[in-house]
């Protein structure tokens, strides 16, 4: 293919695949926003999420334990 035969081709790829009606569920698209980016499913089919997020999440964690210890915990 030539350079503008390839970009006609593409353009006409793109056409197609933003006329399609794709309707994606919230909830598939959260899904695939917390999943692992290398392995989004484990052997048996189940989900794996982010290693990253559940590092925020338990850093999250021990910061509002930590608040809530010095807070609430009559130091």
């Amino acid at each position: 293919m030539t350079g503008n035969t390839q970009t006609e081709r593409m353009r006409e790829l793109l056409r197609q695949f933003y006329t399609q009606d794709i309707e994606e569920s919230l909830l598939a698209s959260l899904l695939q926003r917390v999943e692992d980016p290398l392995k989004p499913r484990t052997e048996t089919g189940g989900l794996r999420l982010n290693p990253i997020l559940l590092l925020l999440a338990a850093i999250l964690a021990l910061a509002v334990g930590t608040f809530l210890s010095f807070s609430f915990g009559g130091l």
